[in-house]
């Protein structure tokens, strides 16, 4: 197949697979909880990514150590609970709205933190973006004790530590390919997983049941599509096309997550609807220059 229809099939392909996931990772919170889930899902990735990626950690050299730990810790680990546990509450299209942002936080913080400069677009598209998400906080229910705004906020805290991370292998591992990075990374964050696992008590609730089986088999699904497999992909996708349109998967993942968020009797309301648009508007605008970057986002 062509590299021109063959990028679509990668595309859509990936659109599926990521939106698909969160849907899977609400459906496994039924019968663990957040930090359960996030456990099982940074250990069943690390399960099957390291075998794969083992020989490739000897191109690391000390001077990537403190960036894959930064990356480990505060793009990956803390980040994969936060997002868990958000999307138990907030549901499934609202999750992948909010997680849309992650290029506007990626240029605002390659700015302050790495003094990379903003184009026009970019500043529009920052602009609109945060028009959008304060829609979305100022007629949201937080006035009613809902929690919704809490949780929403470890999403936005989830794509702050997902843009960390594109900015530091742009500055930081640009010598290092995506193999080396992720696997460094599941290996640090591997023992810290399990250790979590045990004190969230997960050995005391798993009773085998049919219903934590199944919630297991979503979790196993994510861990091996939604994160081994669609790396590869992803990497493929941008070299047979470009970043910038290997980056467009980010506005379809949120249309996947609302037709599966729509058949689990999901309720979007009208303002948060017009939010996400601004939201995906603003991530639109800003992306329309095109920016090297590569993406471990799990």
């Amino acid at each position: 197949m062509e590299n021109k229809n063959l990028k679509w099939v990668f595309l859509v392909t990936l659109s599926i697979i990521w939106g698909t996931s969160l849907f899977l990772i609400k459906k496994a919170t039924l019968s663990f909880d957040g930090y359960q889930v996030g456990a099982l899902i940074m250990i069943f990735s690390a399960i099957v990514i390291l075998p794969f990626g083992f020989k490739s950690l000897k191109t690391i050299k000390k001077k990537h150590y403190s960036a894959l730990f930064v990356i480990a810790v505060f793009s990956t680990f803390i980040p994969s609970f936060m997002f868990t546990i958000a999307i138990g509450k907030i549901g499934v299209s609202m999750t992948s709205i909010l997680n849309s942002l992650t290029p506007l936080n990626t240029l605002w913080l390659g700015f302050f933190m790495f003094g990379i400069k903003f184009s026009k677009n970019q500043v529009i598209g920052l602009v609109i973006g945060f028009v959008g998400l304060l829609v979305y906080f100022l007629t949201g229910s937080f006035y009613k004790g809902s929690g919704e705004y809490f949780y929403s906020l470890l999403v936005i805290f989830s794509s702050v530590g997902y843009a960390l991370n594109s900015n530091l292998i742009m500055t930081k591992l640009k010598d290092l390919n995506a193999i080396s990075i992720t696997t460094s990374v599941f290996l640090i964050t591997l023992l810290p997983s399990v250790i979590v696992l045990y004190f969230a008590g997960f050995f005391e609730v798993y009773n085998g049941s049919s219903i934590q089986i199944n919630s297991l088999v979503y979790i196993l699904f994510k861990a091996v599509i939604g994160t081994a497999l669609a790396m590869v992909m992803y990497n493929k996708l941008v070299h047979i096309s470009s970043a910038i349109f290997a980056s467009s998967v980010t506005y379809l993942i949120p249309v996947v997550a609302l037709i599966w968020g729509y058949f689990d009797g999901e309720v979007v309301t009208l303002w948060q609807f017009v939010a996400g648009i601004l939201i995906l508007l603003g991530v639109y605008i800003a992306n329309r220059l095109k920016i090297k970057a590569k993406s471990i986002n799990v």
